[in-house]
């Protein structure tokens, strides 16, 4: 976890053994192998995911056995989308590290992506719960899912505000849905308690993805660790952009040509648009859409039980707001 974070004193414990065994997971014969894994599962992170899991299971009735499998599973998948992401979108830096492309090639990326989603499959196996499974294989779909609507839709402003939900929905909002429903099925919730709990996952993520957005436009003290402007540059409309074009619909154009205009030529056209973005009111719009989604987040465990633990999942949803990284 990227520094000390107060509201996740009732799962820090755990958390030290997830991180433990994400370290180790899928560890190799081969020493080169266990090296590049080395590298992707020692690069940090905020593991948000895992601690909402863990967070989910301590409302109802924790176990360890499930809770810590399930959690690192869950961050296993969350590594292994990433590495693919930085692959298709030719990333060269992620947490202010050379991507795994960036330092051995696009092959090995691919394969070490695979190999770490293999890793993510063995390892929520161990929950021995059927439908957490299901839940979990039915998410690795909707993360490949979005990833192919994000390419699909690039350079594309006719897609428009429903493909981005859509996008969304699939590439992050999934995942962390995810994290709470299993870790409230796990922890023998009922029905009604899973179900609020995979609602506050998604809008959760929801949010996290739009703050993702906005710090994607050079916003102060943004410590993404990646190129700012990346989005625009593989040609992913986020929030901002859309609703900018809503209310500048003749940029629309020029935004389609970013897609063949030469190197020099694009990166002048691509600060401009986010220049003009930046200035219009679209940053501080999308944020008040982000804090709306954390806000439902908040809400949809107001019925769960009392205590440390829905006390910290609500705070994930103001960090979330808040956070620079």
């Amino acid at each position: 976890m990227n520094g000390y974070l107060s509201f996740l004193d009732p799962v820090q414990k755990e958390l030290d053994e997830v991180e433990s065994a994400f370290k180790k997971a899928g560890s190799s014969d081969d020493i080169w192998v266990n090296k590049l894994l080395e590298t992707i599962l020692n690069s940090g992170g905020k593991r948000t995911r895992p601690a909402i899991t863990l967070l989910a299971g301590k409302m109802f009735n924790y176990s360890e056995n499930l809770h810590i499998p399930m959690a690192v599973a869950t961050e296993l998948l969350h590594t292994a989308s990433l590495v693919h992401d930085d692959t298709v979108d030719n990333a060269p830096l992620r947490r202010n590290n050379k991507t795994i492309n960036a330092s051995y090639g696009n092959n090995v990326a691919i394969l070490l992506g695979d190999y770490i989603f293999a890793t993510a499959a063995e390892t929520v196996c161990l929950t021995d719960n059927v439908r957490v499974i299901q839940i979990f294989s039915r998410t690795l779909r909707l993360l490949a899912d979005g990833e192919l609507r994000e390419i699909d839709q690039a350079f594309e402003p006719s897609s428009g505000f429903s493909g981005y939900w859509g996008r969304i929905e699939r590439k992050t909002a999934s995942l962390f849905a995810t994290s709470a429903e299993c870790g409230a099925i796990l922890g023998g919730a009922s029905e009604g308690q899973i179900e609020n709990l995979k609602k506050y996952g998604s809008n959760i993520g929801t949010a996290f993805q739009i703050i993702d957005d906005i710090l994607d436009f050079d916003i102060e003290g943004s410590e993404l660790g990646k190129p700012l402007g990346q989005d625009l540059r593989q040609g992913v409309l986020t929030l901002p952009i859309l609703i900018y074009l809503d209310s500048n619909p003749e940029e629309a154009q020029g935004i389609r040509k970013l897609k063949t205009l030469p190197g020099e030529e694009k990166a002048s056209n691509i600060q401009n648009i986010l220049s003009k973005v930046k200035n219009s009111g679209a940053i501080e719009k999308s944020f008040d859409i982000a804090k709306t989604y954390a806000q439902k987040g908040i809400e949809a465990i107001e019925t769960s039980p009392k205590g440390a633990p829905r006390n910290s999942l609500q705070s994930i949803a103001q960090f979330v707001i808040e956070r620079k990284f």
